[in-house]
């Protein structure tokens, strides 16, 4: 009896597994059929990311991170999530993924450089306080290396720039180790710093005074038209005004004087603002410039620059090998 049962068990048994196996089967392959694995949605999403389609790599990155969050990637796709967004000028939310970067995987190679990321999306934001204060906490860790704390001086001297503090940025590019100066070319970035001293520039207190005589601010700022319509609306004002009261038309007077004395102010305080806007401007081109010749894709082998002197011209030549 006990045989027997034993040969009905194991035949109901093979049934069963008879059964089972092709359901198990088909649903193993609808599974492998609903999505992608790992490595291919991962890959996909690095290639929307070098093609320049950030949305796509976005929403793929995202979907890794939710479906595989114990993945060994999920750090560098949060981090590439980041990017996407800074290439899409979003920069607060890509600062939020810089920091979610920071938080898990601070001490790793792609949380250093989510730092760097999100001071420069603080820089973005005009928010150069606070992207200092990541630069310097960078700079100051005992955690990093040498590489790691040069690297966030000369990042710290380009913030300091945008903020028009070239003190700052000297201090900042100067302080970076001896072993680094030459990769980021620091004797040769300084030097260039010291062309902001020989800027054009035009004095806001010259243009104040000068608008005295109406119109002649503008002039000072080459602004010839202003010039032209401030002279004639403060004169038309002026002189309007004097024939009202000339012949007793007192509240037409006053009306006209009142005009012809916003017009006048209105050209002084412009005036100063035009010369403010043109040492600014003057500054965020030289900036740019700057930015251009240190940051950009890279020095040809063979460059030169030529340094104006009071008594000549200084020429430099900078082969990279």
């Amino acid at each position: 009896m006990a045989f027997n049962r034993t040969i009905r068990g194991f035949i109901l048994w093979c049934i069963i597994a008879c059964i089972c196996i092709p359901f198990a089967g088909a649903l193993a392959a609808q599974a492998a059929d609903d999505g992608p694995d790992a490595s291919r949605m991962f890959l996909f999403a690095d290639y929307a990311l070098e093609q320049g389609d950030y949305d796509t790599a976005i929403a793929e990155f995202k979907r890794f991170i939710y479906f595989y969050p114990l993945d060994g990637r999920v750090a560098e796709a949060t981090f590439k999530t980041g990017m996407a967004y800074y290439n899409k000028e979003r920069y607060g939310m890509a600062g939020h993924y810089f920091d979610r970067v920071i938080r898990d995987h601070g001490d790793s190679d792609h949380g250093i450089d989510a730092a760097f990321m999100a001071a420069r999306s603080d820089a973005r934001l005009n928010d150069h306080n606070a992207a200092l204060h990541r630069l310097r906490a960078l700079g100051n860790s005992a955690v990093y290396g040498t590489d790691v704390r040069d690297k966030a001086m000369y990042h710290m001297g380009w913030v300091y720039l945008e903020r028009r503090d070239h003190a700052g940025a000297a201090r900042a590019f100067d302080a970076v180790s001896d072993a680094n100066r030459h990769r980021y070319r620091i004797d040769h970035l300084l030097q260039r710093l010291e062309d902001l001293k020989t800027l054009p520039s035009r004095s806001p207190l010259a243009a104040g005074v000068f608008s005295i005589i109406p119109g002649g601010g503008y002039l000072y700022n080459r602004r010839y038209q202003d010039a032209f319509i401030s002279l004639v609306f403060v004169g038309a004002g002026a002189g309007a005004a004097y024939d009202c009261f000339d012949n007793d038309l007192n509240v037409l007077g006053s009306i006209a004087a009142i005009t012809a004395l916003g017009f006048y102010s209105g050209s002084i305080y412009g005036s100063i603002g035009a010369a403010h806007k043109h040492n600014a401007r003057a500054y965020d081109d030289f900036v740019f410039r700057l930015k251009q010749e240190f940051q950009g894709p890279g020095p040809s082998r063979l460059s030169f620059f030529i340094q104006p002197q009071k008594d000549g011209a200084t020429l430099t030549l900078n082969y990279s090998f």
